[in-house]
Parts: structure tokens; sequence; C-alpha cells
């Protein structure tokens, strides 16, 4: 394992440095940095991240495009990530010491300027990166939607092996077009904060259908590889020539026409050759309007018809206004899976229930991602973003979604019958999702809700007409 000094003359290299903060800034924007370390904490690897830098009391973003910030992050941590996100200036003036989780993803959406779609291609979990057959397939699906991509947009598609799988960016000015029509519009139909979600629904949508598509072409694959669609308002990936957190790689550009990832290129100290690949990573782009019209359309049009219907972070997430933690009193399935020893397949989306469990049962963010990652610790499972993305921002899936037959295509499916944590006790048959079983109060409210609902509802034989459509 890499030393503290070992890390910071790494990040201290100017060339090293130089791209770093030249691809976190376009103009006044930049996008916001994250870091992240593994410490030992009682015998106990433990990982430790952080969004802020704190002043006196006061917490602030790190602003990728300063070398102050920069420095504050490398000098201290081993792993530096940033957001797909450009934001303006007014963001890192905030004090988010004063600002709760909820309303965090709000306010990046509000001062999001532009953002560098991304696809996360990464080795399924319990498989090794190092491992033949796995390596081939991270690779064979990291050229597949290269290829693809580059149909559309041959300049502006730009890969990185991120130690263990490849990242995928559009660059962000590909967009501009998009951002231009939309960017601070206020009106209800089409604001900004709407349509910058819309975007990545659609982007996340075509990542699926994408993936779906390779592995009927490559079903040799199935099992070792996956895409993570999770483009959402302050996604993070690591940044280019970061360190891995456990492995002693570095983050280095690929060839997004000949996708091959070299080990040794990786390891440290960077040689020359993979220093010059940085100074020439992204820098081109191309005029997106062809993308957007003839590839991305029918995914925003898919995507805003689905808005407050199937995708349940957009609908208002009520919480309990007393934190529901006597776990005796929980759900089977949710005890079941407080106290499962382990996951593998499908601990990406059972985490996600989790925690939404968790967040409207109204525990407190510090006690609720402490249970979270003793869960995610005790099953070895990714955690990239999943407390920030779930917590307060979904709502508990309902017993029917979370007992189907649909285990594919997370967010979307989000089952977890295969797990067997489902045993359902009387006062299940009455409650519709696990967080209405816990919170008896929610529960009158949703059947009075429902009631109402079933007075004022339409006549069958009226005509039901939707007009909203996009333009790009």
């Amino acid at each position: 394992m890499l030393t503290l000094r070992q890390t910071k003359q790494h990040y201290l290299r100017p060339e090293i440095r130089k791209t770093i903060l030249r691809v976190s800034t376009d103009g006044n924007y930049s996008r916001s940095g994250h870091w992240q370390d593994t410490k030992n904490v009682n015998g106990v690897e433990k990982e430790i991240q952080d969004w802020y830098r704190r002043i006196e009391g006061k917490q602030f973003k790190y602003e990728m495009s300063s070398p102050v910030d920069y420095n504050n992050m490398v000098l201290n941590h081993r792993t530096i990530y940033w957001t797909l996100n450009y934001f303006d200036k007014g963001i890192y003036k905030l004090n988010y010491s004063g600002i709760s989780s909820e309303q965090s993803p709000g306010i990046s959406r509000q001062h999001t300027v532009a953002y560098s779609l991304g696809i996360d291609i990464d080795k399924e979990h319990g498989k090794d990166i190092h491992d033949p057959d796995v390596k081939k397939a991270v690779e064979d699906m990291g050229q597949f939607f290269s290829d693809f991509l580059r149909e559309y947009l041959p300049n502006s598609v730009y890969c990185l092996y991120s130690g263990g799988g490849i990242y995928l960016l559009i660059h962000h000015r590909t967009l501009d077009q998009y951002y231009n029509k939309y960017l601070r519009r206020t009106d209800p139909a089409y604001s900004w904060d709407y349509m910058f979600r819309v975007l990545g629904d659609a982007f996340d949508g075509l990542i699926k259908t994408k993936e779906n598509e390779f592995f009927v072409v490559r079903p040799e694959h199935k099992g070792k590889v996956k895409a993570d669609a999770l483009n959402n308002s302050q996604r993070v990936f690591k940044t280019i020539f970061s360190i891995h957190k456990k492995l002693d790689y570095a983050v280095i550009p690929l060839d997004p026409y000949d996708m091959e990832i070299d080990f040794d290129k990786a390891k440290l100290p960077i040689c020359e050759e993979v220093i010059e690949d940085g100074n020439n990573w992204y820098t081109d782009y191309d005029d997106g309007g062809y993308f957007l019209v003839n590839c991305l359309k029918p995914y925003l049009e898919a995507a805003i018809k689905k808005k407050g219907k199937d995708i349940a972070y957009d609908s208002e997430c009520y919480c309990s206004t007393i934190p529901l933690d006597d776990i005796s009193r929980w759900p089977p399935c949710m005890q079941n899976i407080w106290t499962l020893p382990s996951c593998g397949e499908g601990a990406t989306r059972t985490l996600a229930d989790f925690v939404s469990f968790l967040g409207q049962i109204g525990l407190s963010e510090e006690n609720a991602r402490q249970m979270f990652s003793t869960v995610a610790d005790r099953w070895c499972a990714r955690t990239s973003n999943l407390f920030e993305s779930y917590f307060r921002k979904m709502k508990t899936p309902t017993c029917a979604r979370l007992g189907s037959n649909d285990n594919t295509g997370f967010p979307k499916g989000v089952s977890i019958k295969h797990l067997g944590v489902c045993v359902p006790d009387l006062k299940c048959m009455n409650a519709p999702s696990p967080y209405y079983y816990v919170d008896v109060k929610a529960k009158l409210r949703w059947k009075e809700e429902e009631k109402q609902a079933k007075a004022v509802k339409k006549p069958a034989n009226e005509p039901f007409t939707c007009s909203q459509r996009v333009s790009v």
C-alpha cells in the first residue's frame, strides 16, 4: 500500500496537477471535489469520505479549479473524485453546514451549468479485474459503448481505466445546445431543474438499453461486467490520475478506438507516455445536435412521460417526524437485510432499498449512514454515491416491487425476492410498503389519500390526453 508521502509526490507532479486542474475548469465554471480514504478503525477497514473543507465551523464545497483546494485535498488524502457537473461560482460561497442532505441535490442542479454524461463500466461484485475473463468482459463492454457513441460524437468520447473498470465520459460542451435551451428557465413545464433531471434519466435509459444489447451479442460476459446508470444531481467519478482507494494504480486514459487496460501503465510512478496521454485528454468535442435529435430524443421523451410515475425520487418523499429506530418493530424484510451476513448479486439495489427505508423512517443522517456502512462493509459491497443518491430522496419501494421478478436494470429493478429476506407476518398484509409497516400515522394518511383519489377519479369513458412534448 502506498504511503501518504508517495501519494503526495504523485499528485504534486506539475504535469499531473496541470491536467487535473485543466479538466476541472471551463472559464468561470468548475467541477467540485470529493475525497475518500480507507482507514483502519479498531481493526476494521472503514471508508472515510467528505465533500467539504471546513473553516471555523462552516462547510464549503471543494472547488477543483482552485490550486488551494486541490492542494488541501491531495496533501491529506489518497483518492480524489470530481463531479460530472460543472458549477457556477455561487455554489462555492454556500455554507453547507446549514444545508440538509434533502436540499443539496436541488442546490446542485440550480448551480449546474454543464454536465459530462458518464458511464461507469465495472466488474460485477465478487469478480476480480485481474481475472483475464473479467478484464476481457470490461474491455469489450467499454469498446461496445465507445463505438456506439462515436457514431454520433466521433471527437467527444473520453475513456479512463478507473482501477476496477472503465469510465466513459461525453465532453460537456457537446450538449451546449441543450443547456442553452433550458438553462435557468423557470417555467413550470420545462424548468432547468426539471430538464436537468430529464437529461440524466434519458442517458441512463440509453445506457440500460445498450447494456441489454451488449449481452445479446456477447452472452459469455454476463455476470462479469455491468454498466452503472447513475447520472444524477451530483455524480462523482475519480479524477484522471487519481489513485485507487485500495489498488496501487492511478486512473489513466484509454484509447476509445482500442480499449485495452494495461496494468503496468497504471502503476505509480506514471510514465511520461501516460502523462502525455493526459495532456491530450478531454480537449476536443463535437456539435451534439445530431446526437440529441437522432439518438437521445426518444429517451428524453420517455423520461418526460415517466416523471412523477415510475421515478420515485421525483415525488415528494415523506419522512417520519419521530425517528423509528426500534429495529424490533421494523418489517421482517428490513430486519433481515440489517442482519444478512452477505449479499452477492443485487447488493447495490438492496442497499438502495435499505437506505430509502432509513431515510423515510426519520433516522438522522449520521445514524443512517452508520447503519448503511455497517451493512455495506459486512457485504464488501460498492457504496459510491448510493447513500447520497437515495437517503431521503427515494421512497421505499412497495412490497409488490420488492417481491417482483424484476431484478435487473437498477434503479428501476429493485427486487430483493432472490435474497429470501421477505418473510411476511400478519402486519405485512395491511402495509403496502416497509415504510407504512413501521409508521402507522403515515399509513393512515396514505389510506385517506387513496380514498380521496378514488372519489375524484375520472369516469372511465373520459379520455386522458398528454400534451407534453420535448424538442431539441
